[in-house]
């Protein structure tokens, strides 16, 4: 068993044993937009205990197959252009699938139990927000940044720090109103649910929240910073013959 240093970022961690995902997610523990904290950090802000959480994440070292529902692939020896087809084929066509379905559900579950809980109402306003935001960034990336990144990695081309950075801000957004969802429907727990179509919505939105989570991961702790070293790399002050 190989010991896990607390000092280590949650990116890093997820990068070297995705297994740990799922203990993770149930921990409240930001890999995605707080990818760059150290576990230590991440567990302080929670009031969880390091070595506690540093023993479990051991322990699950010997029974990964605890956490079958995340995918445990290792992406950072892929090439740019295989991560970007990934991110789009697991990630942003499930979210063209999931998105109207959620809202569809949401809007049901609105139409029957609105009246009497206004909970809801906030609940699908916030969805509805995420979602439009969410769109048009699917789109970008796949019309300008995954093209821009496969570019620079075959012939050096830059790709715009700006551009990076808005990625950056809009997955920070994406956080937010996740964490917004999770608030306003009482930690996704299904023990209240006022029917079955409540039940469904509650159990898509937690799944939404955990494949959100796994693709911002993915781009954030490995994708954009595989992109600005090889920007590093290819800028003509990289070195003195450029």
């Amino acid at each position: 068993m190989n010991t896990i240093d607390a000092n280590i970022t949650l990116g890093e961690l997820v990068n070297e044993k995705p297994a740990c995902m799922s203990l993770l997610e149930r921990l409240r523990l930001d890999y995605c937009c707080g990818g760059a904290q150290t576990l230590a950090e991440a567990c302080a802000r929670r009031g969880l205990d390091e070595h506690t959480v540093c023993a479990v994440l051991e322990a699950l070292e010997e029974t990964p197959a605890q956490a079958p529902e995340l995918e445990e692939l290792d992406w950072r020896d892929a090439s740019l252009g295989e991560l970007c087809d990934h991110i789009v084929e697991r990630h942003h066509d499930g979210l063209r699938r999931e998105l109207p379905r959620i809202e569809e559900l949401l809007r049901t579950v609105v139409r029957v139990h609105g009246h009497g809980h206004a909970g809801l109402h906030d609940l699908q306003r916030t969805f509805v927000g995420m979602s439009e935001e969410l769109l048009p960034h699917l789109e970008l990336e796949e019309r300008i940044f995954f093209p821009a990144a496969r570019k620079l990695e075959a012939d050096g081309t830059l790709v715009d720090e700006p551009l990076i950075e808005k990625h950056e801000h809009d997955h920070e957004h994406v956080g937010d109103s996740l964490t917004a969802l999770r608030e306003l429907a009482s930690d996704y727990r299904t023990d209240g649910a006022l029917c079955g179509t409540h039940r469904a919505l509650l159990q898509a939105l937690r799944s939404l929240e955990q494949d959100l989570h796994q693709h911002i991961h993915e781009e954030n702790n490995v994708l954009l910073p595989r992109v600005r070293a090889l920007n590093a790399a290819a800028s003509p002050t990289a070195d003195g013959r450029r």
